[in-house]
């Protein structure tokens, strides 16, 4: 019999042929229990001695690392939409005057554009000859361009939701992760209590210490990769929020996009963490002494006491529940954070205090915070200007002339005089009629030129975007 067939046969009695790495961190009492009155086998059990310990720490960090590398992947294919298509396209359907909203389903399962443009024309009873122009004007511009913008809001339904589901994957991941933790240090626990306590006998040349060294290695991974992934997450909520704004709840300009990707690129992309166990002495120990840290930290942390309060309730998960969870695609309904970040999503509320929300999700010390941040100080600069526009806006209706050109003109005239180096969208009347609602990104019409010359420089323009799927999606 081959070595291949040995190894499989023993991963299959063990009971976690898929993911047999799970029972030598899950506790004794959930081996023995699932084992039923067999012995629990030892996984990996044709390797010994430093092979079996390197080879256990590779395929956990094998399958933590994979889920990174593919929400990165992902993430970046959005990106390159919205860099090359996405931000015209945006800008495109602000100047058809027709509302419209990018928003996350109720079932939390897609992100879409969503518009009606009307097949008739409709006028009242109330309307001047100006406003049904006007009205006449606005209804066949839309018309005009419908499958262009079919076109257009069929791709960018499918980026937001490829972003969407990228992030339901993180968060997934990085929930998960913590629970792993805890299973981790539980189990240190029970070995200081009873050294001798193993799940299963240990290989040849394998001790119990090195059994705990792995464990520690193990909760330290988890925490760096976690930190990793909360980057990856904390880009997609911001280019995903941005991308929002520029909708009938803010319309923003849609270049804000470009400085928020820029912004990402700046940053840098997050680089996987080698999955393989330390080579090197000196860095082993120094990883040990982090990891023997943050398993004291967690040990004594409040969460992990509530958790093994529950968790005792419970019996532990099953076999195999953490490798199988980071290939789950859930909306996580009881993280707090994933339901915040739907709600910024979704929401309907004023779009100044969903970026206020983003603030406390992005790592602080990027470039993506500190263009956050600096979007929050120019709106509420921008604000104070706005009422004027509007006013403005609203001298030019009651004048009797409604056609969108002259809204725009005066728009631009009061908020070039009135903004001191802040831009506002004012290139349609959609956007000059929602002033007061909208964020600002940039300082001046410079940054916006310098913005969109430097991420055309970057791979996200640069490089080819992905195939969009032939299926259609319902609009």
């Amino acid at each position: 019999m081959s070595e291949e067939r040995r190894v499989s046969r023993r991963a299959l009695l063990g009971g976690f042929a898929t993911f047999p790495l799970i029972a030598l961190v899950s506790s004794p009492p959930l081996i023995a229990a699932c084992g039923g009155s067999r012995p629990p086998e030892t996984p990996l059990a044709h390797l010994y001695g430093r092979e079996w310990g390197h080879g256990a720490y590779k395929i956990y960090a094998d399958k933590y690392a994979g889920v990174q590398a593919s929400a990165d992947e992902g993430s970046q294919d959005a990106y390159r939409v919205l860099a090359q298509k996405g931000v015209v396209a945006l800008d495109a359907l602000q100047s058809r005057e027709v509302p419209f909203f990018a928003k996350v389903d109720d079932g939390g399962s897609a992100f879409s554009i969503q518009r009606k443009v009307p097949e008739r024309l409709m006028f009242t009873a109330s309307m001047t000859d100006a406003e049904r122009k006007a009205a006449e004007a606005a209804w066949k511009k839309a018309r005009d361009h419908i499958h262009t913008d079919y076109e257009e809001v069929r791709r960018l339904d499918w980026t937001l939701t490829r972003l969407l589901a990228q992030l339901q994957r993180i968060r997934n991941a990085i929930e998960e992760g913590r629970l792993e933790q805890y299973r981790l240090v539980e189990q240190l626990v029970e070995l200081r209590k009873d050294p001798g306590g193993l799940p299963y006998e240990l290989p040849f040349q394998v001790t119990a210490k090195d059994y705990e060294e792995i464990l520690v290695l193990l909760v330290e991974r988890l925490e760096d990769d976690r930190s990793r992934l909360g980057r990856i997450e904390a880009d997609i909520i911001a280019v995903g929020m941005t991308v929002r704004a520029t909708d009938a709840g803010s319309a923003t300009l849609a270049a804000s996009i470009r400085k928020v990707l820029l912004a990402v690129v700046e940053d840098g992309a997050v680089p996987v963490r080698e999955a393989l166990f330390p080579a090197d002495e000196g860095e082993k120990a120094r990883l040990l002494e982090g990891g023997k840290a943050l398993v004291a930290k967690i040990e004594a942390s409040p969460e992990y006491n509530r958790w093994r309060t529950e968790e005792r309730e419970k019996k532990l998960a099953t076999i195999g529940v953490f490798l199988q969870a980071l290939d789950a695609m859930t909306g996580l309904p009881t993280s707090r954070i994933y339901r915040t970040v739907l709600d910024v999503w979704r929401g309907d509320h004023d779009y100044l205090g969903y970026f206020q929300t983003i603030v406390s999700l992005v790592p602080h010390g990027g470039k993506v915070a500190a263009v956050i941040n600096e979007a929050i100080e120019y709106t509420v600069k921008a604000r104070k200007i706005a009422g004027t526009v509007v006013a403005t806006v609203d001298t030019v209706k009651r004048a009797g002339s409604l056609s969108a050109d002259a809204l725009v003109a005066a728009a631009t005239e009061v908020a070039t005089k009135e903004a001191k180096g802040l831009v506002l969208n004012t290139a349609s009347r959609f956007a000059v009629e929602r002033a007061e609602k909208q964020l600002a990104f940039f300082k001046d019409n410079a940054e916006v030129k310098r913005v969109t010359d430097a991420l055309g420089e970057t791979d996200l323009v640069r490089k080819a975007m992905p195939s969009l799927p032939i299926t259609l999606p319902k609009l």
